[in-house]
């Protein structure tokens, strides 16, 4: 049975928009082990899928499941090996137990795969704020000519998608400011399509469903991780922004060649702030100089 059609009204849009994007981001996970899912409320009631999904996330077996489960409490093992996995990987799990999954209550099931795409898919446990805030600065810093303040209005028409593609790619959609507004379906269908060749972003929500005024953030942020997680096109095209703006090609990564600070103070300097003592710092003294950095990019 679809969905959509144990919904009533139309304040439940946004969990079929959910859902189907939910589903495509697990399978994008599934797809080394060949496995699929169609209805998260029916398909990971058993747990096999569901610890075939904790195992991609975590690039390990966790351990012992019935692969053909023939009882409540089979699956009912096979849920917990799951659930048990991902808590002990600092994945808080509030409110979802065991019974809920088997149960195919769905609300709760796609409560746990949120916790799932924020742990493996947008953040990590070094971060300490909040991953919505840490996206959206990253957005507004890179989209300055836009108004980006929420993940579902401000995106719906497709130019700040556009610009998104361009600043990863520069070239990839140079007359993005000319898009109108009034084509939303066309402008992110083509976005969509243009990220999925050229920048390899999956497909994991429609261009319907993005500009659906009835799309949820957490469907939004879903999508729009692809392109700002480790090794994305938005990682490659902040690095590229950087190296431009420093005029060197010695940065390779955004981790340890900044751990010194010397970078750090050297991009406050080259977007007009001031760095006391620059260029003659102690790059010996890493915590020192990261200090300086910082207080000066204030």
């Amino acid at each position: 049975m679809s969905i959509s059609m144990t919904l009533d009204g139309k304040e439940d849009q946004w969990i079929v928009i959910q859902h189907k994007t939910f589903i495509n981001w697990a399978n994008e996970q599934l797809i080394q082990g060949n496995r699929s899912v169609e209805n998260l409320a029916q398909d990971l009631c058993d747990g096999v899928k569901l610890v075939a999904l904790v195992e991609s996330l975590q690039f390990k077996k966790i351990g012992k499941v019935y692969s053909k489960p023939t009882s409540k409490i089979q699956m009912l093992h096979n849920v917990s090996l799951a659930l048990r996995a991902v808590a002990d990987d600092n994945v808080k799990l509030v409110n979802i137990g065991t019974d809920d999954i088997v149960d195919g209550n769905l609300k709760l099931i796609l409560g746990l795969l949120w916790h799932l795409i924020i742990r493996y898919q947008i953040s990590s446990n070094k971060a300490k704020a909040p991953p919505k805030k840490l996206m959206l600065q990253w957005f507004q810093n890179v989209l300055s000519g836009l108004a980006i303040s929420n993940f579902t209005s401000h995106w719906s028409n497709g130019i700040a998608l556009h610009a998104l593609l361009d600043f990863c790619k520069p070239g990839l959609s140079p007359n993005w400011r000319k898009l109108s507004p009034n084509d939303r379906i066309q402008n992110c269908r083509q976005a969509i399509q243009l990220a999925k060749d050229h920048l390899s972003v999956p497909k994991v929500i429609s261009a319907e469903d993005f500009c659906s005024p009835d799309l949820d953030e957490l469907s939004a942020m879903t999508y729009l991780s692809y392109f700002i997680r480790k090794n994305s096109p938005g990682y490659y095209g902040t690095l590229n922004w950087i190296c431009k703006q420093l005029k060197t090609t010695n940065i390779s990564n955004l981790t340890t060649d900044w751990n010194d600070g010397y970078y750090l103070c050297a991009l406050v300097v080259s977007v007009g702030g001031e760095v006391k003592g620059w260029p003659k710092i102690d790059r010996k003294n890493h915590i020192a100089t990261c200090q300086l950095g910082l207080d000066s990019a204030k």
